[in-house]
């Protein structure tokens, strides 16, 4: 269990939230599968699949959960042929143009026609409480993706006074900087980088396998662009890529990390913990120390 992307968030007050508490909210949200008529389901699930039972799953002060999202899978080619083809059929037995909103309601009749047939897809969305920090956790790189856990959580918890994670400091503006001058103690940065123009948001630069530092990189700066994403290595343990509203992409753990050594389980839940404690350990100590250098916590 190794987060590949990281969409954190922050209690800006406790609520006394343990996991016994949390087993209990989510119990009442639990998946089922889409019916005839859904077009999409979210619900929980056990975060250690059929080993396991519960909805939550705690190690140390870290309590994870598992979020299924199942939608039917409908191609807009498919849909747009058989509204096209009554179209023209309505358009042939009346012998006049169909009306906008006309065509809107056939697209909706299609819609209702083909759901009980549609295939569906599922999607698991990780995450985990970090009780002891009072942070949420979201393997995600998609804003929209963790807002829907977020909302589900609430959904179930009734409250759950959470904001995104981020710096005082401005992010862009601290990443360019480090272009210019140092990178503070246990971070290196990697060759991926991303700037963007301040006044043109379409203006903008991705390069990857490139050396960062160099003179070409420098002249976008000094043209008016800021580092928006930043390729980074942390202690030689964690590499990711680190985007300007404090989400982190492609997380890579290193071997030294991953590597149990002779106390690795030989069992699934025993791996799962270990994996788990190890990722959410280090985790953590990489969001304290990226906080730290970006100037602490953002004020509310």
């Amino acid at each position: 269990m190794w987060f590949k992307n990281l969409r954190a968030f922050r209690m800006t007050y406790s609520t006394g939230l343990t996991p016994e508490k949390l087993e209990e909210a989510l119990s009442a949200h639990q998946f089922s599968p889409c019916g005839k008529v859904d077009q999409a389901r979210n619900g929980w699930v056990a975060p250690l699949g059929h080993h396991g039972q519960m909805l939550t799953h705690t190690v140390g002060h870290q309590t994870m959960v598992c979020l299924r999202r199942q939608e039917k899978v409908m191609p807009p080619a498919a849909v747009n042929e058989l509204v096209a083809e009554k179209i023209e059929a309505l358009e042939a037995r009346e012998g006049r143009p169909v009306l906008r909103r006309e065509k809107t309601t056939l697209k909706d009749e299609v819609m209702m026609e083909l759901l009980p047939r549609a295939l569906t897809k599922s999607e698991l969305l990780f995450a985990y409480f970090d009780l002891q920090r009072q942070y949420l956790v979201i393997d995600t790189a998609s804003a929209a993706k963790a807002e829907l856990v977020v909302d589900q959580l609430r959904n179930a918890l009734e409250v759950l006074p959470v904001v995104p994670l981020d710096s005082h400091g401005d992010t862009a503006e601290i990443m360019t900087r480090w272009l210019k001058t140092r990178v503070p103690d246990g971070f290196d940065l990697e060759q991926e980088i991303e700037l963007q123009n301040t006044r043109e948001s379409r203006n903008f630069v991705r390069c990857r396998y490139q050396e960062i530092e160099s003179r070409e990189i420098l002249s976008h700066i000094d043209a008016g662009k800021r580092v928006t994403k930043l390729g980074i290595n942390w202690r030689e343990a964690i590499r990711f890529v680190l985007a300007e509203d404090f989400s982190m992409s492609r997380l890579k753990f290193e071997s030294k990390i991953t590597d149990h050594g002779d106390g690795e389980a030989d069992d699934v839940v025993g791996t799962f913990d270990q994996d788990f404690a190890v990722m959410s350990i280090q985790l953590g100590r990489l969001v304290d120390e990226l906080l730290e250098a970006f100037g602490g916590v953002e004020k509310i």
